[in-house]
């Protein structure tokens, strides 16, 4: 465990360092300090200490504890609870916060370890949600921790301030500020960019989503949906370009009570694969299976009260008690659903939904020995019984850097692929390119040479687990489109979204939408709205999760573009398996921007362009349609991306006629009628008729993205609490 905390601080320095070199623009300035006695200069005036264990969680002032001898804070936890040090502070609705501390810590292990956090509150004193920074484990010498948000949930009271959470150990923290981040107006700029000549180090394992088997349950007939509606939701994966999706289930889906005493010879009539659960799955299966969609089964956990759980967990789910039972109710499914059924879709396996915060034990600690244990007979199980080429992933952590590199060092051998979870930035926010980039960074360079992707990811909007503020808005699409870019840029081999559309997973007792407690049992933040009146709803997030999957196929390389963009603009290339290319831009700044693409002879062709933009969305479900093409000049693409929208240019699609070079110029959308919307080549045509797209200036008043301030020395990642998902998961 101490050589795996030392790698994380090291990778996690590395990549700061990087981040350091940004250079400093004139997009946004800081104000002063919004917080009192921050350097605790012989008080602790001001500052509340809340520990979630009195007798575990201390804290005291300490005359010459702080950075440079002067006093400041020690926080100790002897057993692994959340402790916080804070202070209420006047943070606005849609204003963006940079929080530092000076920090020393002293074997700090487990859970999120120290981190600068924050909790939102309503005028009830009701908790609307958290974010924490990233996280320091281990022994350290001073550094200083910065974290950076957005306020977006309306919030009447914001606690800030400094947390040793859910970790033992013992931190010293001194110099607590937090400043507003003021906006200076965006500039359009010109900006001359060169497409790398090296690949990244993996190519892309898939583009997808969440899709788990509930739309055929009786909780969503009693909606109106019908098998039809399953056949329009085929078509729709089909028309996205869904590459992958990630699905649950649990083991009282099939195997109520246990088949018998022997973990190693199954007994099949102690399993039932013929329920509304298991009927909804196999459904879902054969979707995938004849659009040849992959699938990675996560099997979600032992539910309280079942079998093959713990007693006491104090959650609706945990751990199994018992690895090769695990291993054999794991293993009896997959080989129905391959012999049985005949299905060769599920290619991955997920042990465990979070573990991080999850996989409890009695008592309802969570056990990482009994995590990799759970993996290892997993993997026997698999190449005993001919399967060895489903792929196990692990760490599925819920933003818990700590659990993820304790997870990569333990199942190397074991794991073809690794992931994690995020939900933590706002869909506005103007570093999201830092951020994001940090987050994935620090993961792939542990992983190295074994894919890393975000096995989930969405925003920082949520409002409890079933609903979150920016569904409906066009920022939410952007969004995506700028977190897929900057991992890929990152070293990410892909990205599942969450989730494909929306769904009951029980019935709540609240109005949907209104982003109450649990929205009444319906996931409602799908790139699809639920079917009402008859018909489902097409939301910004469907039209550019869409041009990604499409025009970044499994199996493509990446390759990075490189120059300075002011952090502005996020860019990225792909070459597909038979050398077509697409280029990638998305524009997160209230100005138009011009860029230059130097692709040397690697590209060479006509393009399409394609543009997400908002005053130009289809309503109908059907793609974006090519509305123009770029041309190349001496190897040099040149093309404008309007202010808060995203451009691709790509091969993919057209014919060797098209992609001739006639011109050096770009085409101007708004005098070139749009291409024909003609699906990829990866993907099969389904009926949808092409809709114009034409350019234009976006109505949306997002902020100009600003870099990083110098000073910075630690980034925090924005990460929301993984716990705030139990409501969500427990269905």
């Amino acid at each position: 465990m101490k050589r795996t905390l030392t790698a994380c601080l090291l990778l996690a320095g590395l990549t700061l360092s990087l981040l350091l070199a940004f250079p400093t623009p004139a997009s946004a300035r800081e104000t002063r300090t919004l917080l009192k006695n921050g350097d605790f200069s012989a008080s602790e005036k001001y500052w509340n200490f809340w520990t979630q264990d009195p007798a575990s969680g201390k804290s005291k002032l300490v005359k010459g504890g702080g950075k440079d001898g002067s006093a400041g804070m020690k926080i100790t936890n002897s057993q692994a609870v959340a402790s916080s040090l804070g202070q209420f502070a006047n943070c606005r609705q849609g204003k963006t916060y940079i929080m530092s501390c000076d920090v020393r810590t002293e074997n700090v292990t487990g859970g999120t370890g120290f981190c600068l956090g924050l909790a939102t509150y309503d005028s009830q004193g009701t908790n609307l949600g958290e974010q924490v920074s990233s996280s320091v484990f281990g022994t350290t010498d001073w550094q200083t921790v910065t974290f950076i948000f957005t306020i977006t949930n309306n919030p009447a009271q914001v606690n800030v301030g400094a947390r040793l959470w859910f970790s033992t150990g013992t931190a010293y923290v001194d110099n607590i500020t937090l400043k507003e981040i003021i906006e200076m107006p965006s500039v359009s700029s010109t900006y001359d960019l060169t497409l790398s000549e090296t690949a990244n180090r993996h190519t892309v394992n898939a583009l997808g989503c969440e899709w788990d088997p509930k739309l055929l349950l009786p909780v969503n007939r009693n909606h109106g949906v019908t098998d039809e509606d399953l056949d329009f939701i085929k078509g729709r994966m089909q028309a996205l370009g869904i590459q992958a999706v990630r699905m649950m289930v649990t083991p009282d889906w099939f195997e109520k009570q246990n088949d018998n005493d022997d973990p190693f010879t199954a007994n099949p009539d102690g399993f039932d694969m013929d329920n509304d659960e298991m009927n909804c799955l196999f459904a879902y299966l054969k979707v995938c299976e004849e659009l040849g969609v992959r699938v990675t089964l996560t099997w979600w956990g032992a539910p309280a009260g079942h079998w093959l759980a713990h007693p006491n967990i104090g959650d609706w789910i945990g751990a199994p008690n018992d690895a090769e039972e695990m291993a054999e109710n794991i293993s009896y499914l997959l080989q129905y659903i391959r012999k049985t059924l005949g299905y060769n879709c599920v290619k991955e396996l997920i042990i465990q939904n979070e573990p991080s915060y999850s996989f409890h034990v009695e008592g309802g600690a969570v056990d990482l020995d009994l995590y990799v244990a759970c993996y290892k007979a997993m993997y026997k199980r698999l190449n005993d019984m001919g399967m060895g080429d489903i792929v196990l992933v692990g760490a599925d952590d819920a933003q818990n850097f700590g659990w993820f590199c304790s997870a990569v060092e333990a199942l190397r051998d074991v794991c073809g692929k690794f992931n994690s979870h995020n939900y933590a930035w706002s869909y506005n926010h103007p570093f999201l390119d830092v951020v994001s980039q940090e987050f994935v960074s620090v993961r792939t360079a542990l992983a190295g040479d074994t894919p890393f992707f975000l096995g989930e990811f969405g925003d920082g909007s949520g409002i409890g687990a079933y609903y979150a503020a920016s569904t409906e808005t066009y920022g939410r699409g952007l969004y995506i489109a700028s977190v897929v870019v900057n991992s890929f840029k990152a070293g990410a081999a892909g990205a599942s979204y969450w989730p494909l559309h929306d769904v009951y997973y029980y019935q709540g007792s609240v109005e949907p939408g209104t982003g109450a407690g649990d929205n009444g049992g319906l996931m409602g933040m799908g790139l699809i709205g639920y079917k009402k009146d008859g018909a489902w709803s097409f939301r910004p997030s469907y039209y550019a999760y869409g041009l990604l999957c499409n025009y970044i196929p499994f199996g493509s390389q990446l390759y990075n573009i490189t120059g300075d963009t002011d952090h502005v603009v996020d860019t990225i290339a792909a070459k597909t398996p038979d050398g077509r290319w697409s280029v990638i831009a998305v524009n997160r700044s209230g100005a138009e921007q011009t860029l230059n693409i130097s692709t040397g002879e690697a590209v060479g062709t006509v393009l399409n362009r394609y543009l997400f933009t908002e005053s130009a969305l289809p309503t109908d479900g059907t793609m974006i349609a090519a509305s123009g093409r770029v041309a190349p000049a001496d190897g040099v693409y040149s093309f404008t991306v309007p202010a808060n929208s995203f451009v691709v240019l790509s091969s993919i699609g057209m014919s060797e006629q098209d992609m001739t070079v006639e011109t050096a110029t770009e085409t101007d959308p708004a005098t070139e009628p749009p291409v024909s919307a003609t699906e990829p080549e990866t993907a099969d045509s389904v009926s949808d008729t092409a809709t114009e797209a034409t350019s234009g200036g976006c109505k949306s008043s997002f902020a100009g993205a600003a870099v990083i301030p110098a000073l910075l020395t630690t980034v925090g990642a924005g990460v929301a609490a993984g716990k705030r998902k139990k409501a969500r998961d427990n269905a």
